[in-house]
């Protein structure tokens, strides 16, 4: 039996597992029910696993002979977004939705587990590690308490993470070696003025109007103060201040996230961003700071890595687009390319319903799901590449 006869015997099985996890989405940190499905369906198939910290799974598939060890990465977190797309499978959790395709790589991987331990005895030797991970749209502690566990069980040799992209259709990949996604920073500007009465604001410090200004000033940073040719967004996402038409408030903050490519260009970004933000508020008579919350490093694709990934593709026969220029969509993954050889890339499922969304992040994305079968096809071709090297 092939590989792609193989996987075709659990497709079902893949298919039953995404819309389950699509049904019962669970957001950053919350992930409970998720991580304990995982586990049972680990334990079902034989495979022995550990919960590594925040609820993370990892599963080890052990030849019992030395050889290469892989790890294969699927994040498992959902959105708070209401699903406004019509489904059998549609969520059925208020305000929470798998609208970045997470259910789709942690079902993709179970499936490719199934797959390789029915060939377990094809493989010469190594490992390949399992890992389900939390948070990560939140930037959260997720990589770096598997990559801790991974290096205390003596590292791996490569890891390999998949996006879904909806813009692609079925059985096409994007994929480049070298930088391929931004880096990511969670940013937080605080405005402290002085409450007071609606009615005489020059009793108090409104901490509004600068924030207004400090918002329209700091998304200006990329264009006036930052070279053009080094791709960089500053981009304020969220205000908030105020809780009646006439109480002036102590306080207003905004929140936004800058991607990034250079690790010394987003602190200077975020020295520029504290100075402009103290300077606009000291106009008006009040503080500010900016603070960075959270964030994730640029995803550095291995090109060692990238060039197994694309070969395995295409002797599959999907069809890659390898991408001239990097991403400035961001990934926890890029912790994973500082610490092992590692590569990521997009696999597509491009839906043609007409009421359906291209992007990510979107209350109406969906996904064809014979877009999937092939991502698992992979991930066992991906293995038997490297362990029976």
């Amino acid at each position: 039996m092939n590989v792609h006869e193989l996987a075709s015997k659990y497709e079902d099985y893949l298919i039953s597992t995404r819309r389950y996890l699509h049904m019962h989405p669970e957001l950053s940190l919350q992930e409970e029910n998720t991580s304990k499905l995982i586990q049972k369906e680990l334990g079902d198939m034989g495979i022995p696993f550990e919960v590594v910290g925040h609820r993370n799974v990892v599963g080890v598939i052990d030849t019992g002979k030395p050889g290469k060890r892989l790890a294969i990465r699927a994040d498992i977190d959902a959105l708070p977004i209401q699903e406004e797309i019509d489904s059998e499978f549609k969520s059925v959790v208020p305000n929470v939705m798998h609208a970045c395709g997470h259910d789709c790589h942690t079902a993709t991987l179970l499936a490719a587990a199934k797959c390789l331990m029915e060939i377990k005895d094809q493989l010469k030797g190594g490992k390949i590690y399992l890992c389900f991970q939390v948070a990560e749209e939140i930037s959260g502690p997720g990589p770096e308490e598997i990559i801790a566990y991974l290096k205390k069980q003596g590292g791996v040799d490569e890891v390999i993470g998949n996006h879904m992209t909806p813009a692609l259709p079925a059985n096409n990949a994007a994929m480049k070696a070298g930088p391929s996604n931004a880096g990511n920073c969670q940013w937080r500007i605080t405005v402290h003025g002085r409450g007071g009465h609606g009615s005489r604001p020059d009793l108090a410090i409104d901490p509004l109007r600068p924030a207004a200004l400090i918002l329209n000033a700091v998304a200006a940073i990329p264009s006036n103060r930052h070279a053009a040719f080094n791709p960089l967004v500053v981009n304020p996402c969220m205000i908030h201040g105020g809780t009646a038409y006439n109480i002036v408030p102590d306080e207003a903050y905004i929140e936004g996230n800058i991607r990034y490519f250079h690790a010394e260009e987003l602190e200077e970004v975020l020295k520029l961003m504290d100075e402009t933000a103290k300077g606009i508020a000291s106009a008006f008579g009040a503080t500010a700071e900016c603070v960075k919350i959270a964030g994730c490093p640029p995803v550095e694709n291995n090109a060692d890595v990238a060039a197994r990934v694309k070969k395995v593709m295409e002797a599959q026969g999907v069809k890659v687009f390898v991408s001239p220029m990097p991403s400035m969509g961001s990934d926890d993954f890029g912790t994973y390319t500082q610490a092992f050889p590692a590569c990521y890339f997009g696999f597509g499922a491009s839906s043609d319903r007409p009421d359906a969304s291209h992007n990510l992040h979107n209350s109406k994305l969906f996904y064809d799901e014979k877009g999937l079968l092939p991502i698992t096809e992979f991930f066992v071709n991906y293995a038997l590449d490297l362990l029976n090297e």
